[in-house]
């Protein structure tokens, strides 16, 4: 795997290290509603998708 490639994939970790923290995860942490779910976990599985479709994105150029 390239370098570039690599350090992608571990930006995209402390990125989501950071962002399921407490101090983000409480900014979330509020009383309404997205289609009925609770904004915290729209926002939790919103970025665990993000980050999901992002390693495909990479690993799909790695592989071509």
């Amino acid at each position: 795997m390239k370098k570039r490639h690599q350090q992608k994939l571990i930006l995209i970790s402390i990125v989501l290290f950071f962002l399921w923290n407490v101090p983000f995860v409480a900014i979330f942490d509020v009383d309404g509603h997205v289609f009925g779910f609770p904004i915290l976990y729209v926002a939790i599985f919103l970025s665990w998708l993000l980050s999901i479709i992002f390693a495909y994105i990479i690993l799909r150029k790695f592989y071509e």
